[in-house]
């Protein structure tokens, strides 16, 4: 994607040696705990559990495991915080099978590794989070070193979601996320955020310091709609004029490149020199849709696969939603996903929905 001069961003810089820049992901690293329901059930009553699995979870784990799995053709560095226990091991362990560096996840003696309890009604595919942060709320930004990894890019989420790294510093002046992004800019490096949907009452204005430093923003149809006021669905399609009005305001808030905001029915960039990009995405039917758990983080994935790569917009736009529909095809965020040709070709078959 070239929306701005110079190198793309997995481009070697300076006398770095010759080959694919790393991405290394930040952020929330915790264990999905899975549980299909026959019906989401009203306060004090109950539903029938059908299934039960377990995956990973968190926007920069989730993202890290989906690249890997699409053939992202780079290295992958994983940051974050865990407990020295069962559920640490299974994110450890989870990298290390699909090839992603380790290095910088610490483990915690004494300490709960974060989880998330995932309801997904069977009969829609539509899920719940309850989310347990444990030791992931002592993330910070010393927990992050970027010159032990000299990445191309690097993908912090969720905002809103990182416990310590969300709160001021007395000694920086500012959250340590806005701190990070800020010192990975001065290193050259491309940055892109993400903001969870938890705990979006305060406003845009909470985020307004990290977006002031970040490049990219890629942000789902329902936290947009929430941290603006802006409904992006027209007589239930999504709109991308209404879309572009609601990136507008997040570049106002002084992201420095683009804007993305992906919908089951689309996407759109809005890029910082008002270039406009809205790709339709396409229509998976009802008997092969599964769960929607993930689903947003596989088309950060594909995105950011496109973008590392310096493909064209609409490129990534697609890669980034057929990333998705391959997610919703299972209750895991990753298993339905296969290699970025695969994606593409199946979705290709599909019909499209704008």
């Amino acid at each position: 994607m070239k929306t701005t001069d110079g190198p793309a961003p997995g481009a070697p810089r300076g006398n770095k040696p010759a080959g694919p820049a790393p991405l290394i992901a930040a952020g929330t690293f915790v264990v999905d705990y899975h549980k299909v329901l026959d019906h989401y059930p009203a306060e004090r009553t109950g539903a029938r559990v059908r299934r039960e699995m377990v995956s990973h979870g968190g926007a920069p784990f989730n993202v890290l495991v989906c690249l890997a799995k699409l053939g992202a053709g780079f290295p992958l560095h994983a940051a974050a915080k865990v407990g020295r226990d069962l559920d640490g091991r299974f994110i450890l362990d989870c990298c290390r099978s699909h090839g992603i560096d380790t290095t910088q996840i610490t483990a915690v003696e004494d300490a709960a590794t974060g989880y998330t309890d995932v309801y997904t009604v069977a009969a829609n595919g539509r899920h719940t989070c309850f989310h347990y942060s444990g030791i992931g709320d002592t993330f910070a930004r010393n927990d992050v070193k970027l010159r032990a990894v000299s990445p191309g890019m690097l993908f912090l989420g969720s905002l809103g979601a990182l416990g310590k790294m969300d709160n001021p510093s007395p000694r920086l002046g500012r959250t340590g996320a806005a701190q990070l992004i800020r010192e990975a800019r001065k290193q050259g490096i491309t940055t892109v955020i993400e903001i969870s949907p938890i705990d979006l009452d305060r406003g845009l204005d909470s985020f307004r310091e990290t977006l002031a430093q970040a490049d990219y923003l890629v942000i789902s149809d329902g936290v947009a709609e929430r941290l603006t006021g802006i409904e992006l669905h027209d007589d239930g399609r999504f709109d991308p004029e209404l879309a572009r009005r609601a990136a507008g305001l997040f570049l106002r808030a002084g992201l420095r490149k683009a804007v993305v905001i992906h919908a089951r029915g689309g996407a759109c960039m809005l890029a910082a020199g008002g270039e406009h990009h809205h790709q339709p995405g396409w229509f998976l039917p009802a008997p092969l849709r599964k769960g929607s758990a993930g689903a947003d983080h596989a088309f950060t994935a594909g995105f950011i696969e496109g973008l590392h790569h310096g493909r064209p917009a609409a490129e990534c736009l697609e890669q980034g939603l057929a990333a998705a529909i391959m997610c919703r095809r299972e209750i895991p965020p990753s298993d339905g996903v296969g290699t970025m040709a695969q994606c593409l070709e199946f979705c290709r078959r599909l019909e499209t929905r704008g």
